[in-house]
């Protein structure tokens, strides 16, 4: 029968646990404090350890679990630590202290599930730890035999250095040696020469890891095993810093083979462990995984390419893009003005691909400070800032995409970190300088010129040039009237799920063909949805639209321009100056510029577009000049009501 420790200070809670535990078929010990439980472990053998999380009189839950590892019968022996309302912080620190699972008490049918498993994986441990401790025994009698004819050798003394012992590797390690008595690695797997950056058979210990401490350590595990040397491997060849555990295993030899004096080095790489356990911890706050499958299959449907609707030149050729770059590990930028579909573009890129089971992290720049930007996006050790706990950041969670949004709100000093991330994919986190590699896929997204960003120097040339290989240009939905009633149709589908099928009354369409849509996709999503919700029937008429709608465009009439048409030479000519002032080798296309290169506010450069709604921006800007900002003299002489005035600076996010 299976033995095991309660430790909970609650009695009521506690007897039911072990009623429940008993009825479960386990033989439950149980202990009124974390002391009596540390006792009760030193002087008895369990197979499992059980330690309530809000332990109030005396030790705390996880100073319990960080000394029941401590002793040394405990060790193969699962430790699982279990909660009433316990946060993540203290999950977080529990596993840090050896915890193997964290739970809560009001999951007790999971408790159980839980037990069985790691009781499976203690029996499969147990067993190998037996047959070691034959082969270990043998190998003892087998020297004793030895030292008889002749005196063993003193040994060297050890370093300090070399005895550093954490944990033993209970689980698979990634990568193993098979060294001689010298330290001459004899075979290795590919773990291992992913782990050091090269091949690996051949050269010595001391070669390999210098100044470790792990040549002589491997050397001195001529009898018994030895565990828990860490130590690390330093950057080399774009290859990041790696923190390594090491465990040696001397190879016995049974009667009549002749094995030499041989080791097994097994080895864990303890960041990328550290990555997966945080991820785990993570993942506890998110969906079950079983509802992962559905909620997939919806996600591919939902951003796949039948979700890019339109008809126009401009949608055929970002179908294509998208196509084309959604297997692709590289960068891609997204440019285009706010509500264009970036975003949505973004995540078809990633839900049309081989990484669609991956995950996808949207990270808006515009909207977090510096420092919880670094954190989102590189992570963050104990300590780097207040009130932030250890965290990866979203570039070191497995292989998936982030989408940068607004990358032009980039401070300066991560645009550096995240170029550096995409040329070498290595990745700091914030309060250390140690490198972790990053596999996941980079989306940016700007609605701004970013080559005029570059010359004013708020952007990083170099990471434009990373980003410049892969750009897709999102037109705004007035440059591409013919998508309108496609889009229209698509959106209105959605918004009437469960309802007969709405449609648009002819009124109604036509104040959409005649609006400029200055917040694009996402105004006119916004429009048909409000307008879904505020009829009764499958009809939306002129009066169900929102008021900016129904009313019009109002002063629009009063603005009077003549726009120049600039030839394809004089813009081609105007774009390689700027490239030339900024040093950048490709240049990314614009697409609504606020104004050609060097000019001053209002006025229209041969690059400008042919476009109304950029022209009215451009009386705006050029009224507000005139007028030294003065908006009432601004509104007299653009010859409009104040109150127009205000709305249309508020929809061009004029200051």
């Amino acid at each position: 029968m299976t033995h095991l420790l309660l430790i909970d200070d609650e009695t009521a809670t506690r007897l039911v646990m072990a009623s429940r535990l008993k009825e479960a078929g386990f033989e439950v010990t149980q202990a009124e404090s974390g002391a009596q439980g540390i006792a009760l472990s030193r002087d008895k053998r369990f197979d499992l350890l059980i330690v309530d999380a809000t332990l109030k009189s005396g030790i705390g839950g996880v100073e319990v679990v960080r000394r029941l590892r401590q002793i040394p019968r405990n060790f193969g022996v699962p430790i699982v630590l279990a909660g009433k309302g316990a946060n993540r912080e203290e999950f977080t620190a529990a596993y840090e202290a050896g915890a193997d699972a964290c739970l809560l008490k009001s999951d007790l049918p999971v408790l159980e599930h839980v037990l069985k498993v790691f009781l499976r994986k203690k029996a499969e441990l147990d067993e190998v730890l037996a047959t070691q401790r034959t082969l270990a025994e043998q190998n003892r009698r087998m020297q004793a035999e030895r030292s008889s004819a002749a005196p063993e050798p003193a040994r060297p003394a050890r370093k300090s250095a070399a005895e550093p012992t954490v944990a033993p590797i209970t689980a698979r390690p990634d990568g193993v040696l098979v060294v001689d008595d010298e330290g001459l690695v004899l075979s290795a797997d590919r773990g291992a020469a992913d782990l050091f950056g090269f091949e690996v058979e051949g050269r010595g210990l001391g070669k390999l890891a210098p100044a470790t401490g792990l040549e002589a350590f491997a050397r001195d595990a001529n009898v018994d095993p030895r565990d828990g040397l860490r130590f690390d491997l330093p950057a080399r060849s774009g290859r990041a810093a790696r923190a390594v555990l090491a465990s040696v295993v001397p190879l016995s030899a049974r009667p009549g083979e002749n094995l030499g004096d041989k080791r097994v080095v097994l080895l864990v790489d303890l960041a990328q462990r550290k990555l997966t356990t945080e991820s785990a911890r993570l993942a506890e706050y998110t969906l079950p995984r079983q509802q992962l499958p559905a909620l997939l299959e919806v996600a591919r449907i939902a951003y796949g390419m039948s979700s890019l609707v339109g008809s126009s030149p401009a949608m055929v050729r970002i179908r294509g893009e998208v196509r084309e770059l959604s297997n692709s590990a590289e960068p891609v930028l997204l440019v285009g003005e706010s509500g264009s579909g970036r975003e949505h573009i973004a995540r078809a890129l990633h839900f049309c691909g081989e990484l669609s089971g991956q995950p996808f992290l949207a990270v808006a720049c515009s909207q977090l400070s510096p420092e919880n930007l670094e954190v989102e996006l590189f992570g963050a050790v104990k300590g780097a800032l207040e009130g932030v706990s250890e965290r990866p950041g979203a570039l070191q969670l497995g292989k998936g995409t982030v989408f940068v949004e607004d990358i032009e709100s980039l401070p300066l000093s991560l645009q550096k970190k995240l170029l550096r991330a995409l040329r070498e994919g290595v990745v700091t986190r914030a309060g250390t300088e140690r490198t972790e590699a990053t596999e996941m896929r980079v989306v940016a997204s700007t609605k701004v010129d970013l080559n005029q960003a570059v010359a004013a120097g708020t952007f990083d040339v170099e990471l434009l040039r990373a980003l410049a290989a892969n750009v897709i240009v999102v037109p705004p939905l007035r440059e591409r009237p013919e998508d309108l009633e496609p889009l229209v149709d698509h959106i209105l589908r959605l918004a009437g799920a469960g309802r007969a099928r709405l449609e648009l009354a002819p009124a109604a369409l036509e104040r959409l063909r005649a609006h400029r849509w200055p917040g694009n996709v996402g105004e006119l999503k916004a429009a048909l949805e409000r307008a879904a919700r505020r009829t009764e029937g499958a009809t939306i008429e002129l009066e169900h639209l929102p008021a900016v709608l129904r009313e019009g465009e109002g002063a629009a009439d009063d603005v009077e321009l003549t726009p120049v048409r600039a030839s394809k030479a004089t813009a081609r000519a105007t774009m390689a100056a700027a490239a030339a002032a900024v040093g950048a080798s490709q240049l990314v296309p614009a697409a609504a510029p606020a104004g050609a290169f060097g000019q001053r506010p209002g006025e229209i450069g041969a690059d400008d577009p042919i476009s109304l709604d950029h022209y009215e921006r451009k009386c705006l800007e050029r009224a507000l000049a005139a007028t030294g900002n003065d908006k009432l003299k601004a509104a007299k002489l653009l010859k409009v009501g104040k109150s127009t005035l205000y709305r249309k600076l508020k929809r061009y996010e004029i200051p």
